[in-house]
């Protein structure tokens, strides 16, 4: 039987900047930090992680984490500002808000919001 989910983590080619951009982004705070190999940030109840290719089970990535927040305009303008490309915005409704977009090391990941 599954426990919980330990962690979330994207394989990174630079952890300052990585570790900057979610930092300026959401807000994420350090909770540890093993040089260039391994960075865990506060991800609110799941651990978010930044893992140099040697750490990594896949130097090639794959992960997608959708984080959610109260307010999807704000977080674009955090978004543009910290450099990232955004690839997808969609409306579904009552369901809320998603945007797609690529982060400073190239991985995709999404914010979403509630109608």
């Amino acid at each position: 039987m599954l426990k919980r989910v330990q962690s979330v983590y994207y394989t990174v080619a630079d952890m300052d900047r990585a570790a900057a951009f979610y930092d300026k982004v959401f807000g994420m705070k350090l909770k540890f930090r093993d040089g260039d190999k391994w960075t865990q940030l506060d991800g609110g109840n799941v651990s978010f992680a930044l893992s140099s290719a040697e750490e990594s089970a896949s130097a090639e990535g794959g992960a997608v984490v959708a984080f959610e927040v109260d307010d999807m305009a704000a977080y674009e303008a955090r978004l543009a500002e910290a450099g990232a490309t955004i690839l997808q915005r969609r409306d579904m409704g009552a369901h809320g808000k998603v945007v797609a977009f690529r982060d400073t090391e190239g991985n995709i990941v999404q914010i979403f919001a509630k109608s």
